[in-house]
Formats: C-alpha cells, structure tokens, sequence
C-alpha cells in the first residue's frame, strides 16, 4: 500500500500498476527473478541504454535515491543496468522524471517487439 500523499501525487496511476514496498529490496529482487522476472536498475554510468533491452516477460525497474542512487547490493541483484541518455551539463534527472520517461521507454519497446 501506498500513502495518500503518494496516491494523490500519482493523479490515480497507482491504481493501475503493480507496486511494491518491500523492507530489503536486494532480497525482494532475487524472489523477484525467482519468479520469472528481469530486474532493470536505473544507473547514469551504465553502457546499456534504456532502449536496447527488450523488456519481455516481467519486469522489476529499480531507481535509486536522487542523491547517491542504486545501492552496491541493490545493482548487483540486477539483471541488466540502463541509462538514460545525457546532454550538456545535465548529470541526471529527478527520480519522478527518470521513472516516467523508463516506464515510458519499457512500454514503447514492448509495444514494438
């Protein structure tokens, strides 16, 4: 479950995905690949950009803190690491802003395969 601030900054799309709140999301992705699905971690140094996989079958996305982003464990529990592409002086995005243009990404190429 969410909280109501969440709900109500997510203008009702937390209705409509599947979201987890886990207490150890290292442990949470391995069960997570138990089960079938590709774990995919936000990472701005990744070589892998977020275009290339084609995101089959389940999918975990992982974002880490805006501040220091994926944890050691976390990163190495994924599957594959992605990034999104940078220009100019911009390093890295807000959290909200990565996750929708991924999520963005992850159902075009879905759509597309």
């Amino acid at each position: 479950a969410v909280t109501a601030a969440v709900a109500k900054a997510s203008s009702g799309a937390v209705e409509h995905l599947r979201i987890a709140r886990v207490r150890n999301l290292a442990d949470f992705l391995a069960a997570a690949k138990d089960a079938g699905c590709w774990c995919y971690g936000a990472d701005g140094s990744s070589t892998t950009m977020y275009d290339q996989p084609d995101y089959a079958g389940g999918v975990v996305l992982v974002l880490g803190s805006e501040e220091s982003g994926l944890r050691p464990r976390v990163a190495q529990s994924c599957d594959v690491l992605i990034a999104l592409p940078q220009r100019g002086r911009i390093q890295s995005l807000n959290a909200s802003a990565a996750a929708a243009v991924l999520m963005y990404g992850i159902l075009q190429r879905r759509s597309n395969a």
